[in-house]
């Protein structure tokens, strides 16, 4: 296979956060592949971009027309628009949308990063038939490492056909043309079940424990505190189960959802609406963390992620950690539930005065943090 043409190098690309000593690249082999194939071909200037991770192939795309991005990721948005301010390019806030807006653009083609989650693979597939003229192309791709062995029956499946390319630098390449209609129902939501709650709670597409409910989250619901007032964060909320307990459990308290998944703040949002009584009570924020809040919180609850995409990366954990100690009140905690093995301790304690355990079991700790000690 001839070389790729090197459309990225005369771009400054980074990650978000910006971090001085970032170990992860903002592309990939996946990405090049993608843009060689638009290069070659094209079907026209218009391109729809889906999942991408930092820019790289919006930027890339805009450079030779219009150009719209759909993802979920806050954290993808934010990377892209600081990478285009970067490069003294201009991003039109119409030219991003969220999952299942529809775009501000009618796209020739469609570049696709093939996303971690199966279950957003296929709503997104699913999303594509439903709004694509029919013979539009769609070019899907992903490092070899990380595509689901079922990726061709899934487009055959939505799109009606689907092919796997050749192999380049570890990434692979698929090609298929949109349907022009509804091949199939849309993907079942799925509910999960809470223990000792006379819940079903609706967890969107991607977004983590759609299946079942996380046992981190279980382990945590099982020691939440309880007569907690003024003001909560469910940091990393996913679909809200521990920030919906807290609100169902405290009259007094006001609680606010984050998250950096679209998806996750939309799931968390529509089982408040569902279950809580009152859900005047409950606020709701995308972005990085507890960035761009203004609050202190008296309780912060925290089951942190420690993947970044496919990546292995505690530092995602380690950076809530600051926003939590930056965000509390005075004489506030952080709850946190942590595998065993990750080794928290150390930084929270460099973080806060005190750190206890309130309990643990064979796989979890759960830490009680704040700068002033439980009495």
């Amino acid at each position: 296979m001839p070389e790729i043409p090197e459309q990225l190098d005369d771009l400054r690309l980074r990650r978000w956060p910006r971090r001085r000593d970032e170990r992860l690249q903002a592309w990939d082999a996946a990405d090049r592949y993608l843009l060689r194939t638009l290069q070659e071909q094209g079907a026209g200037p218009v391109t729809l971009v889906v999942n991408d991770q930092c820019g790289a192939l919006w930027l890339t795309a805009l450079r030779r027309g219009p150009a719209c991005s759909q993802g979920d990721s806050w954290l993808a948005w934010r990377a892209a628009e600081a990478n285009a301010a970067d490069n003294d390019m201009a991003l039109p806030k119409d030219d991003w949308c969220w999952p299942w807006q529809t775009p501000s653009v009618h796209p020739d083609q469609v570049l696709m990063r093939v996303p971690k989650e199966s279950s957003l693979l296929e709503a997104q597939l699913d999303w594509l038939a439903r709004f694509l003229p029919r013979g539009t192309p769609i070019w899907l791709a992903g490092m070899d490492k990380h595509l689901p062995p079922n990726l061709v029956p899934l487009m055959e499946a939505y799109l009606g056909n689907g092919q796997a390319g050749l192999g380049w630098k570890k990434a692979r390449r698929f090609s298929a043309l949109a349907p022009g209609k509804v091949l199939r129902p849309q993907p079942e939501e799925a509910l999960v079940s809470v223990p000792g709650r006379d819940w079903r709670l609706h967890t969107g597409a991607g977004v983590f424990g759609r299946q079942h409910l996380d046992i981190g989250a279980r382990f945590l619901l099982e020691h939440l505190p309880r007569q907690v007032e003024g003001e909560v964060a469910d940091l990393g909320c996913g679909n809200g189960v521990l920030g919906l307990a807290l609100a169902v459990d405290n009259p007094g308290a006001r609680v606010t959802f984050c998250d950096e998944s679209f998806l996750a703040v939309e799931s968390a949002r529509r089982n408040v609406m569902l279950h809580a009584p009152e859900p005047e009570r409950c606020r709701f924020h995308l972005g990085n963390g507890l960035d761009g809040l203004e609050q202190r919180f008296d309780l912060i609850v925290l089951n942190p992620p420690f993947h970044r995409g496919h990546a292995v990366d505690d530092r995602v954990a380690l950076t809530l950690f600051r926003h939590a100690r930056r965000h509390l009140a005075e004489t506030g905690a952080l709850w946190v539930v942590a595998n065993r093995h990750l080794p928290y301790r150390p930084p929270l304690r460099r973080a806060f005065a005190h750190v206890d355990v309130v309990a643990g079991n064979a796989k979890f700790i759960l830490y009680r943090c704040g700068q002033i000690a439980t009495s």
